[in-house]
């Protein structure tokens, strides 16, 4: 877990901590930390159905994903902007377009 300032508040729990996107090549898609007691299997399925656990209504889970997605979403782009060798970027595809990006995008 990882912690922010932020000023008057003091510390706050980091929205996100550690995400790392790996080509399937390199590792499935397999999480490191489960987010439910029996499937490590990264999926909007497994997240959508966990979602109440974490204090998400199944619509705030959504616009969640709706927030991951629109960020996400452009990411051959900024790839390519920063320089990021067409092969380099064709290697990541398998980590970040696949059928669970597809399913989130339907979601909002």
């Amino acid at each position: 877990m990882g912690f922010l300032y932020s000023g008057e508040a003091g510390w706050i729990l980091s929205p996100a901590y550690d995400l790392n996107p790996v080509a399937v090549e390199v590792k499935p898609r397999v999480l490191t930390t489960n987010i439910d007691l029996d499937d490590g299997t990264a999926s909007i399925d497994l997240v959508l159905s966990v979602a109440e656990y974490f204090s998400l209504s199944a619509n705030r889970a959504k616009a969640v994903l709706a927030e991951v997605v629109k960020a996400v979403r452009p990411w051959r782009r900024e790839a390519a902007g920063l320089g990021i060798a067409r092969t380099e970027i064709e290697k990541m595809s398998s980590a970040l377009d696949h059928d669970d990006f597809t399913k989130a995008s339907k979601l909002g």
